[in-house]
């Protein structure tokens, strides 16, 4: 069952973010935000991205500036 929530992962590191990931997708959560004011919330952005993009959205909050839109977009972001 796809369910209609969008995860926000604020403050997770690189770290704790896949077992997390894996924790949301198992029962169908398959919106997934990082805000870039947690720590280095590219690389967290980036595992997530390469581990469930394929059947899940992941992106990015707290994104301010056109940059901050295209690094997220390189790294598999949408």
């Amino acid at each position: 069952m796809n369910r209609t929530i969008v995860a926000i992962l604020r403050g997770v590191t690189p770290y704790a973010v896949l077992p997390i990931g894996q924790t949301l997708f198992d029962p169908g959560i398959y919106m997934i935000e990082v805000p870039l004011n947690s720590p280095d919330p590219f690389m967290s952005t980036k595992l997530l991205a390469e581990e469930f993009g394929a059947e899940a959205t992941v992106g990015a909050g707290t994104v301010t500036t056109p940059d901050e839109v295209d690094a997220v977009s390189d790294i598999g972001g949408s």
